[in-house]
């Protein structure tokens, strides 16, 4: 029954966070959207693993978490840098960030 009823908790939360994916002002706004949004998801397929007792899907839960990570920090990189790959030299006026 407590799964159950944070299942419900946890899909208004992803209600909530999927508001702030359509309506953030700002990019990087969207992206922490969409990050809670499928940890969200992630925690919804743990609750109903543990309401339905099929500890198997923690492991589906798990494996969300991770992909999602990578994928999200990859397209924050891309969306700070322009690009994936690392700069070959410091950008104009970081010269002195490194010291």
């Amino acid at each position: 029954m407590i799964a159950i009823s944070a299942a419900g908790v946890i899909a208004a939360a992803m209600a909530l966070a999927l508001v702030r994916l359509f309506l953030g002002p700002t990019l990087h706004d969207r992206l922490l959207a969409a990050y809670a949004f499928a940890l969200f998801a992630c925690a919804l397929v743990a609750a109903i693993a543990a309401a339905a007792r099929r500890p198997d899907f923690v492991d589906v839960a798990i494996a969300m978490a991770l992909g999602v990570f990578v994928l999200l920090t990859a397209a924050a990189k891309f969306l700070r840098y322009r690009s994936f790959q690392t700069a070959l030299a410091p950008r104009q006026g970081e010269e002195g960030a490194r010291a």
